[in-house]
This record gives structure tokens, sequence and C-alpha cells, in this order.
């Protein structure tokens, strides 16, 4: 299957460049022997001097499966600009990279080579009205990126078994119908109190907690109200509730702030890498990493890093490019191994990029689906910064 998705692809490449950016219906169907090709809107990227570079995503509806195969490649080509007809000449074209689920380096390999000798040698014309606007999309695309805010959120350290309680803004609390109780809507766990008091519950499905404040302390409870449990498991996402003996349940760390939690299985067990330049802590499933020179300490949470000279802080967020250069020589099968995709430069942080870009689909039943919003009051948009969107 993966030589024949070779081959016919560049039945619609040629077409899929010679119409890049001119004023045409995407995505694009050609019918081909093994099934059907389409081809979505080619994306170029940057134009620097002649040179210009993009990206389109493809995918080809084989007779011989029921689920389509979806790649994307990116190309380079010289530009030869006319400015008194308004059209330009792509010539040179060079596919730089291709990629599929599943695809090898020697089927990506001969994916290049039978697309670059199938293309004209001659070049493909188009409208650098259209090209210059495509243009103008990536680059404010590239700047909304660059004011993404990476301001480090709270970090908390616990050597025991514990969980993130977080409530987005100070806890809402909303009556329950033909309820004693409320429950507080911005917070994902099924946090109640009962109506008129200061007693509160929480519960994940599988520990029950008491506190005087949403905010807590919460400890937990054997006994939670029998008329509350009964509750649950229409009111949360779980199957069951079981009670906890004591001991079992981890702690509750509650927050309205952004906050991410570093929990280690005991004081935190430092052990060093190859080379002797990078220590981890082994008894954590956080990233977290110090580099013995600088004595600095590092931690990867929800892809970012972040720095700081000791666990109080402050912290500080590193762009993945600005990394030290040990980062770069951890080992892909260490234990720590899995981190090289976010260290800017490594193969594996390459091949992140690049699978990101392969389209990924769904299927809906349109006459199974629907939606109807609902909101707090009328509903209030506020501008994203950096961006035109609200």
């Amino acid at each position: 299957m993966q030589a024949r998705f070779c081959q016919v692809v560049v039945l619609w490449l040629s077409a899929c460049l010679s119409a890049v950016c001119q004023a045409v219906e995407w995505p694009q169907q050609i019918e081909a022997k093994e099934g059907t090709i389409v081809v979505y809107q080619p994306q170029p990227e940057r134009l620097a001097g002649n040179l210009l570079t993009g990206r389109a995503a493809m995918s080809l509806e084989l007779k011989t499966q029921s689920e389509p195969v979806f790649g994307a490649f990116w190309f380079s080509a010289r530009l030869d600009v006319n400015s008194d007809s308004g059209q330009a000449l792509v010539r040179d074209i060079k596919v730089t990279r291709v990629t599929w689920p599943d695809s090898s380096e020697t089927d990506e390999a001969r994916f290049t080579e039978v697309v670059e000798t199938s293309l004209p040698q001659t070049g493909f014309v188009i409208a650098t009205e259209a090209l210059s606007a495509s243009l103008q999309g990536a680059e404010l695309e590239r700047k909304s990126l660059d004011a993404i805010k990476n301001e480090p959120p709270a970090i908390e350290f616990r050597e025991h078994l514990a969980v993130l309680l977080l409530y987005d803004g100070e806890p809402r609390f909303f009556a329950v119908d033909d309820t004693p109780y409320e429950r507080a809507l911005n917070t994902p766990f099924a946090v109640v109190r009962r109506k008129g008091s200061q007693s509160y519950y929480l519960t994940s499905g599988d520990f029950w907690y008491s506190a005087g404040q949403p905010l807590g302390p919460w400890k937990p409870i054997n006994a939670p109200p029998k008329d509350l449990v009964a509750l649950i498991p229409q009111s949360a996402d779980n199957a069951a509730v079981n009670a906890p003996t004591p001991g079992e349940a981890p702690d509750v760390v509650a927050t309205t702030q952004p906050t991410e939690l570093v929990v280690s299985d005991g004081k935190p067990r430092w052990k060093s890498l190859d080379g002797g330049e990078l220590l981890y802590v082994e008894n954590t499933e956080t990233p977290w990493i110090r580099d013995v020179q600088a004595g600095t300490m590092y931690l990867l949470l929800s892809g970012r890093w972040f720095r700081a000279k000791q666990a109080s802080g402050p912290w500080v967020f590193v762009r993945a490019d600005q990394l030290p250069e040990s980062f770069h020589n951890i080992a892909p099968d260490s234990d720590i191994g899995g981190v090289r995709t976010s260290v800017a430069g490594t193969e594996e942080a390459q091949d992140a990029v690049l699978d990101a870009q392969v389209p990924e689909t769904a299927a809906i039943k349109r006459s199974e689906d629907s939606f109807k919003a609902e909101y707090d009051g009328e509903p209030q948009f506020e501008a994203i910064p950096g961006t035109e969107v609200a």
C-alpha cells in the first residue's frame, strides 16, 4: 500500500502546486486507479528572496480499505515574479519532507524521488496577488504564536500522593434541583455544600472528603451523607462511589489560580544520567531535571519548560531552543528519554512537529448529533490579547 501511495499522490501533486494560491475550490478530488486522492489547500509559509517554502495536507481513499490514509508534505521552490502581468513562475520544486502514519525512511525517500522526477521542468505559473495574501496569513499566524503568554503557573510540590482541585476563579455554587445541596460549577470535581451551611463535600468517585471552606483544608471521611451519595452517580462522571479506608485517600490541593502539582513518592531521589551533566528525580512522573554545572532545576509542565534555582522558585519560562546543550545528550532509551520531543533540535522534536501537521479526522453523523449553547446570563465576549479573536 505504501508504494501505491507514493505513486498515485504524484497525480495530484502537480495539480496541487500549479493551483497554489489561485482562486480554486478546496479540497480537490482526483480519481485514480487505486482510489480517490483528496488535495487540501496548500499553505505557503515563507518567501525569503525568491525561495518559496510551504506545506500541504493530503489523503488517499483506497478502494481496498475503509479508512483514508492522511499525510502531509513540505516543499520548496524558486519564484520568478513578473510585476507587469501579476504572475510568478514557480520552478525548481523540491519535496523537502513527507510523512504519514507508519511511513518509513525508505517509503519517504521513494515518495520524494518519484515526485521530483515527475514534475515538469518548466515549472508553474501562479497569481502573485493571491500568493501575497496567503503569505500575509502565514505571517499573522507566526506573530500570534509569538504573542502567546508563558507566565509560569503556581507550582506546588508534595512528597506523597495528592490531587489538584482547581476552580476557574472563585468557587461558584448553584442549586441542585429538588435537593438540599448546591454544586460548584467552575471545577471538574464534584464539590457540593448543604444549603445554608458551611458543610462542604468532595468526591472523585473513589474517595470522600469534607471541609468548612471550598478551598479546604479537605479531610477524608468514611461516612458521607447518604442522600448525597445517592445523587453522585447521576451528577458526576463516575460509575460508582466507594468509601475509602483510613490512609488511602490522597491529599487535596485546592486553588483558584493556574497551578501545576509535582508529586514524588517520598523525598525526591536524584539519579545521574550518563555523562554526569544532568540529574533527574526518579520517583516522580513529572520530568524534573537538574543541570549539575549551573545548579539549576528544570521542570517540563504541559509541554513547557520552567527553570529555577530551588523548588520554592521563582520559576521562569524557558524556550525549548534555549535549554542547555547537555539536554541534547539525554539518551533516547533512558528513563527520561521521552523529554527529547520537547528539546528543540533533537530528531524526536522535529518528528513531533511534522506529525502535528498530519490531519486527524473524526466521523460525526449529523442526524444523530446536536448542540445547544447554554450561558450563565447573556453571552460575554472578551478580546484575546495578540489575536483578532474574542
